[in-house]
């Protein structure tokens, strides 16, 4: 994996986190090549529905401060996984600065001419 293959991820990331947090889930699609869960309607119940549940609000967008109680570092890291074909990178979803104990998973796959970037779900950690 190189670094542009990071810094690809990365916005990739940012353009979800920014969809998410607009609440446009039907947009989510053009972020990415492909969506391996692909009902967007499906999407926005599942997500919204653990949004409401824990009293959130939104999502929050890419790098936004984070207030952990208890207090400990959080980087807004991705984590990467290299794969043969590829790599996968996720992410751990915040809503005002807290975790919301899900986690964005994306898979990137090694094209000739780049990488084809596939939306695979949002997972509880």
């Amino acid at each position: 994996m190189t670094e542009q293959h990071k810094i690809t991820a990365i916005q990739t990331i940012k353009d979800i986190l920014h969809v998410l947090h607009e609440k446009r889930y039907e947009n989510l699609p053009d972020c990415v090549d492909e969506m391996e869960w692909d009902d967007t309607e499906e999407i926005r119940e599942y997500i919204q529905g653990t949004l409401d549940m824990n009293g959130f609000d939104t999502f929050d967008e890419y790098g936004v401060p984070c207030n952990f109680h208890p207090s400990y570092e959080y980087h807004h890291e991705v984590e990467f996984y290299e794969r043969p074909d590829g790599f996968d990178a996720e992410y751990d979803l915040t809503s005002g600065g807290e975790l919301v104990y899900l986690r964005l998973q994306l898979r990137f796959l090694y094209l000739e001419n780049g990488l084809k970037r596939i939306f695979h779900m949002i997972d509880p950690e």
